[in-house]
């Protein structure tokens, strides 16, 4: 590989030599084919001529002439040193008129030189490269003056402003003008935004003034039945026509009444209850149910909730599995509320998790409304939602449900690890005798959550097997501290041999204390 490159050097050299040679020879040998190869030239670098005339005397316009500044020497007169070779002819043709001895003198930078001096520094500088000779005469149509008058004009940059052309710093600036735009615009949006707020404020507090003592005139001087024969032409004595036209006021005037309305008992509920309905308010309120914006929804299940619009139940039960959680709890408030037989069956068909909040709100309402309306509680625990069902044994458990131990019964043995917990809890409460074996089977289970609930139950309700399985766990298994307590509690409330048994002289320390604990009749509660 290193012999084919230096190969390659070589070759390369020896060519860029033979041209150098080639370009070299072409010089002329002779001082007159010199003298036209230089006039071919016109400019040489470092070279340069003077003419020297050994006459004694010279006519008065060369002498004169700033061309050539002749200077007196001792043989004659020599000329300023010229670089221009291609003034050589006319020169020459000057001369040649006076019939004088006329000689051309080289110079190499200061020093002159004879022809061949010349010939062999301009040799040198061809052969270095340096200068780069003229073989041949130039067109004057090749000219690049001729070519630029002939060539239409047209500007080097695309643009005529420079700005524009930078196209960085037009980038650069435009983006921060567009920030500047969009900070102005969104300055004068929150601008107005707040310009309308405060306005709208403004309005519910005059609106507001003007709803009061109407609204109180109605409910105490007037009779429910006056208020129901009333037109709605009769409330513009009380409400102008041009008000009631206007969304913000019916707004204010609902806010109003639903508030009078929690506060109020017996006849002013009814009638607040008809100036709503006669007002055209309940419309208003269901019509909200069709919002695209959840809060409206949620406003509107509010209002139907507190007026009792019974009417509306069939657009409420549309948002009972809405996917926005504040929408779907209240729907459901509203159909425990109103529905007149509470199946539930819109609760069990929920696809969403219940939250804590929410089965305490609907514990809360069914609470209210089992006393009044029948309940279907049988029908969550078949409900696909897990929480759905744990929820139902809840209620079982709150509301005193002994009919629907049954039911409990015959899904205990399908349900999962929660819903068991839950319905141990829930024998446990109703005091559900007749289903220790189903206790006696949890205690067994391998699941610690589990089994602490099964001897929790088994506290008051456990009998002679519930004894030796609690017995042989504790004296086979390795156990948690939380789990063993409980058994031992369990252990000692059923038999308090077994009890000594377990306890007295046992190797794990623990028992002891557990016991000791157990037996301090000051922590029997701790």
């Amino acid at each position: 590989m290193r012999t084919f490159l230096l190969l390659t050097f070589l070759s390369l050299l020896t060519i860029s030599w033979t041209r150098l040679e080639a370009q070299e020879s072409i010089i002329p040998q002779d001082s007159t084919d010199f003298g036209d190869f230089l006039v071919l030239q016109d400019q040489v670098p470092g070279l340069s001529f003077r003419w020297q005339i050994k006459d004694k005397s010279l006519p008065e316009s060369l002498l004169l002439d700033s061309l050539f500044l002749f200077a007196k020497t001792d043989s004659g007169y020599i000329s300023q040193p010229m670089e221009h070779f291609a003034q050589l002819h006319e020169m020459s043709s000057l001369f040649g008129l006076d019939s004088l001895n006329v000689g051309l003198s080289y110079r190499v930078y200061s020093e002159e030189v004879s022809w061949q001096g010349a010939r062999e520094y301009l040799a040198n500088l061809v052969r270095n490269g340096d200068y780069q000779p003229i073989y041949e005469v130039k067109d004057v149509s090749e000219d690049l003056v001729v070519l630029a008058k002939k060539t239409p004009y047209s500007p080097f940059l695309k643009f005529k402003i420079l700005f524009i052309s930078d196209y960085k710093l037009f980038i650069v600036t435009a983006v921060i003008i567009f920030f500047f735009v969009v900070s102005i615009v969104m300055i004068i949006f929150m601008i107005i935004l707040k310009v309308k707020k405060s306005k709208r404020e403004q309005h519910k507090k005059e609106y507001e003034n003007l709803i009061i003592d109407p609204l109180t005139s109605l409910l105490f001087e007037k009779e429910l039945d006056e208020i129901s024969f009333m037109k709605a032409s009769d409330f513009h004595a009380y409400f102008p026509a041009e008000l009631l036209q206007k969304v913000l006021f019916k707004e204010v005037l609902i806010q109003k009444i639903i508030g009078l309305n929690k506060k109020m008992k017996g006849e002013f509920k009814g009638k607040l209850k008809t100036i709503y309905q006669k007002l055209n308010l309940d419309k208003m309120s269901i019509q909200s149910l069709k919002s695209g914006k959840w809060y409206k929804i949620t406003q509107g299940l509010v209002e139907i909730n507190e007026m009792d619009l019974v009417e509306a139940l069939t657009e409420v039960k549309g948002h009972a599995n809405s996917d926005n959680f504040h929408v779907r709890s209240q729907a459901v408030a509203t159909l425990l509320n109103l529905s007149e037989k509470v199946d539930l069956n819109f609760l069990k068909d929920q696809t969403f998790p219940l939250s804590e909040w929410q089965q305490m709100n609907y514990l809360r309402i069914i609470k209210f409304v089992s006393n009044v309306k029948p309940l279907k509680l049988e029908v969550l625990f078949e409900s696909s939602n897990q929480s759905i069902r744990v929820f139902g044994i809840k209620l079982v458990r709150m509301l005193g449900r002994l009919d629907l131990l049954v039911n409990l019964a015959n899904i205990s043995e399908e349900v999962g690890l929660e819903e068991q917990i839950e319905i141990l809890e829930t024998y446990e409460t109703l005091g559900a005798h007749m289903e220790v074996g189903f206790i006696n089977r949890c205690l067994s289970s391998e699941n610690e959550e589990l089994a602490f609930a099964a001897a929790k139950a088994a506290f008051s309700l456990g009998d002679e097997n519930s004894v030796k399985l609690i017995y042989s766990r504790l004296a086979k298994d390795q156990l948690s501290f939380k789990l063993k307590k409980q058994l031992l509690k369990t252990l000692h409330a059923l038999d308090i041999s077994k009890f000594d048994q377990a306890t007295i002289g046992a190797s794990d320390p623990i028992s002891g204390q557990i016991r000791a604990h157990i037996l301090d009749p000051l922590l029997s509660h701790v």
